[in-house]
């Protein structure tokens, strides 16, 4: 058997060293790009299931959402949607605007379910006729209430052709459901 010469094994290190080079940078890619996605999946699952629970908590017609009273059933899911979140919705956001104005709360009628209704849908004090239900309140037993997170800002880490940072995707989440009865002992519907 041959020996190999000191000199023939410094070149081999050599060869290691240049394949560790040429291989670490789209291994590296790839690692953040998996996260990239990765995390843009989870934002998404988290606020699918934060507008899920403001729903949710919005059918029960409560104004107190964590021991904390809110005005109107809309500041109430909103907060509801902001702690359900994992904090991505509080506080600034890169694009300059804040969590809150990212959500929305909507309420339909029956009769319309493609535009949202508005105090001046309901013509107060005679309210709207729909099926010889008479219906005044935007949150009344029947309508369907809507909670939607739009245009949130993720920007990827990897910089990528065509994904440069500071370009960003837009991330968002909707859940609706039909409001219920008032809750036992309630007679008048809270504020929207």
């Amino acid at each position: 058997m041959k020996r190999a010469t000191s000199g023939s094994r410094r070149s081999r290190g050599g060869h290691v060293a240049l394949e560790m080079a040429l291989a670490f940078l789209p291994l590296m890619a790839i690692i953040f790009g998996i996260l990239d996605f990765s995390m843009a999946i989870f934002i998404q699952g988290a606020f699918q299931n934060a507008t899920r629970e403001a729903v949710r908590f919005g059918i029960t017609y409560n104004l107190t959402y964590n021991g904390t009273a809110y005005n109107t059933q809309t500041a109430a899911m909103t907060a509801a949607v902001q702690n359900n979140a994992f904090g991505f919705l509080s506080g600034n956001l890169s694009d300059g605007t804040t969590g809150a104005s990212k959500i929305s709360v909507n309420y339909y009628l029956p009769n319309n379910l493609s535009t949202p209704a508005t105090i001046a849908d309901l013509n107060l004090p005679t309210g709207v006729v729909i099926n010889g239900v008479t219906i005044k309140d935007l949150n009344a037993t029947g309508n369907v209430v809507q909670v939607s997170i739009t245009g949130y800002p993720w920007n990827w880490m990897v910089p990528l052709p065509n994904f440069m940072p500071g370009r960003s995707i837009s991330i968002g989440a909707t859940s609706l459901d039909v409001l219920q009865g008032l809750p036992v002992g309630a007679f008048n519907y809270p504020s929207p």
